[in-house]
């Protein structure tokens, strides 16, 4: 299956419709936890303005859009942050394990130059 990023902005009241989803913030007392929320993503779009960016996680669905799990919203500042420190990820597990290869469609759907 071809990887094809399609340009997607979720609906704000669309929530994902998965019986393990819980909304953040909605707390019922009975269900405090201290966990955090794990979801698998594999699809992300980010969308930034002069004094914010917005990180949408979601999960890739055959024939169909993205599902929405995580909806992130940082400042211009956390998006480097967040950048220089995925970066340094990379390359310290490329050094351990060896390269990760993209398909070229990654990068044409981004329009962004490949690094090789």
């Amino acid at each position: 299956m071809p990887i094809i990023q399609r340009p997607y902005v979720p609906p704000d009241d669309e929530i994902p419709k998965d019986e393990n989803f819980v909304t953040p913030g909605s707390v019922n007392s009975d269900e405090i936890s201290d966990e955090p929320i794990t979801f698998y993503a594999d699809s992300l779009h980010i969308y930034s303005s002069l004094y914010s960016a917005v990180l949408f996680f979601g999960e890739q669905m055959e024939e169909r859009e993205p599902i929405l799990r995580s909806r992130i919203k940082v400042s211009p500042q956390m998006l480097k942050a967040i950048a220089v420190l995925a970066t340094k990820h990379v390359k310290d597990y490329e050094n351990a394990i060896g390269p990760i290869e993209l398909p070229p469609q990654v990068y044409d759907a981004w329009e962004i130059e490949s690094d090789e």
